[in-house]
């Protein structure tokens, strides 16, 4: 007791029971001295993760699993079972506490939200959704594009040789890539042509932007990468040997050349871009005038000077044939082609369409025809110029084959009109004014004529619909399809014959691709949208974020 008193300890207070568990010491135990091969392991097990993460780069760089990779892939996957054995105790024991169980449940959390993901991006690979949002759709391929590919029974390969470093490279990739996600059927392919030789040199590749379209053993070389080049590549490496087109020459027709203002070049290079094999015929050197057997569809361009009797007759029989034919006729002293044209329901006047309220640039003297009445021609055609045009009459029914026989349905319909202010000027010299005599609007300025579903002229009734006779579109100016017009941004004539041959020969893949023209949109605001649109970014806006920053401080601050 006197030894209690001293000390000052008061050794009454009773001690811990027996089912009392002690109080653990808060202090923190030593650490346990690591052993060689727990120092080794740890080693290991570093060395074995930088060995499977430069297996991986290896593999995403190289895209093959050769020696190289593989073999530092094995490596990296012994040292890290390596390591995982000589701890495995020790982590099983770490992983049984309370900090161990919240580092598993919040890596099986991050593995659940990054397997989330990687199954959203596979969907998003596989099944691709996108929304073009622009006016023209400029940015999406057009319907009969999709058509082809999803129709597509063959594999296609889309060998594109193009620099990432060359201008355009985004938008040639960007719509390949449409491509590719049409159809399972094709396939892309790229090639730095600066580094794949042994490509460039197979391909005979001379020019950087080159797309090699095949197709088992055909092949189509394809330079200016646009839809309409691409999509016909595909056509022609599918379909097999290319559709003839024919244009007449010899009485002053239009030039092919790709050289003067009133040539029709990109008629024929959008032609040949559509795997059309394009070739002239000249009858007036032949002894015995004929269309020749492989002509698919003949285009008579604007002749200056009549056609000979033995030409018109050869011209009959091709047409007598099931033959197509694209007529473009200019006004007088130009030959009217009245003797092919009135067998067909479609009867040439002589004048020049004048135009005061559809005129271009209110030139009456070319009509404009906007937004045309629904055909598979003018689809998609907003505007097309007809400067110096001639105008037709559509007979309401076409004459009897042959005495008997009852009369056909019509055939000839009018295709593009005039407005009702129009008129059919005769003589166009000196003040243009309408006279009382002279034809009124509306007026045909183009017509159609289709007997492919009625019996060939001359022939006896029973004839089975599969002799299809011939379809026939004749618009009464030369000028809507030249390089003038093209160059001027006029493009609806020049499409209007890409698409009539199309039609013509039922070629309806290809008859449905429209222009795209770029187009730029501008918002214009008034003086009061503008200055509401200054309040709301430098008022409205800061005040919301003070005001939500204000009120999150006073709630923490309540709590």
């Amino acid at each position: 007791m006197a030894e209690d008193r001293l000390t000052g300890t008061n050794n009454s207070q009773p001690g811990p029971s027996a089912d009392q568990e002690p109080t653990p010491n808060p202090r923190p135990t030593e650490p346990q001295p690591q052993t060689a091969l727990g120092l080794i392991s740890v080693i290991a097990g570093w060395v074995g993760v930088a060995a499977l993460l430069g297996a991986g780069v290896w593999w995403t760089v190289s895209k093959s699993l050769f020696i190289g990779p593989l073999v530092i892939l094995i490596a990296g996957a012994t040292l890290s079972a390596f390591w995982l054995i000589v701890n495995f105790a020790i982590l099983r024991e770490r992983l049984t506490t309370r900090r161990g169980q919240q580092i598993i449940n919040s890596t099986a959390f991050a593995l659940l939200v990054l397997g989330i993901l990687i199954l959203v991006n596979y969907m998003g690979v596989r099944h691709h959704i996108r929304k073009d949002l622009t006016e023209t759709k400029q940015y999406s391929l057009a319907e009969q594009t999709r058509k082809i590919a999803k129709s597509l029974d063959q594999d296609v390969e889309l060998l594109a040789f193009i620099s990432p470093q060359s201008f355009g490279y985004e938008m040639i990739s960007d719509r390949l890539r449409e491509y590719e996600m049409l159809s399972p059927r094709i396939k892309l392919h790229c090639y730095d042509p600066q580094t794949n030789f042994d490509m460039v040199k197979k391909y005979d590749i001379q020019a950087e932007g080159t797309i090699i379209v095949k197709s088992g053993e055909r092949t189509e070389k394809v330079t200016g990468a646009t839809e309409e080049q691409i999509t016909s590549a595909i056509l022609a490496v599918t379909t097999g040997e290319k559709t003839k087109v024919y244009f007449l020459t010899g009485h002053g027709e239009r030039v092919l050349e790709r050289g003067g203002p009133d040539g029709i070049g990109t008629v024929r290079r959008s032609l040949e871009n559509q795997q059309y094999d394009v070739q002239t015929l000249s009858m007036v050197t032949m002894q015995e005038p004929q269309v020749p057997g492989d002509c698919a569809a003949l285009i008579i361009a604007g002749p200056r000077h009549p056609l000979h009797e033995k030409e018109i007759k050869a011209i009959k029989d091709y047409i007598n044939r099931g033959g197509k034919l694209f007529i473009a006729v200019d006004p007088p002293p130009a030959p009217n082609l009245h003797q092919i044209l009135a067998e067909h329901g479609v009867e040439p006047l002589d004048g020049v369409v004048i135009d005061p309220r559809r005129g271009f640039w209110g030139q009456a003297q070319v009509p404009v025809v906007t937004n045309p009445p629904y055909h598979e021609i003018t689809y998609n055609i907003e505007a097309i110029a007809l400067p110096d045009t001639r105008a037709f009459e559509v007979a309401s029914a076409p004459p009897q084959g042959y005495p008997g026989a009852p009369p056909p349905p019509q055939s000839a319909k009018s295709l593009l009109e005039s407005s009702d202010d129009a008129w059919l000027e005769t003589q166009p010299t000196g003040t243009v004014k309408k006279d009382p005599d002279e034809r009124g609007g509306p007026l045909t300025l183009a017509a159609v004529v289709d007997e492919s579903q009625s019996p060939r002229r001359g022939m006896p009734p029973g004839t089975p619909q599969s002799a299809q006779g011939t379809r026939m579109v004749v618009v009464g100016t030369s000028l809507l399809m030249t390089d003038r017009l093209v160059n001027a941004g006029l493009i609806g004539g020049a499409h209007l014959v890409l698409k009539s041959i199309a039609w013509m020969l039922e070629n309806e893949k290809l008859v449905s691709i429209p222009p795209k023209q770029q187009t730029r949109t501008f918002v214009t605001l008034s003086d009061i949208q503008r200055k509401l649109a200054m309040v709301f970014v430098l008022g409205v806006v800061p005040l919301l974020v003070i005001v939500s920053g204000g009120l999150v401080w006073w709630i923490r601050r309540r709590g």
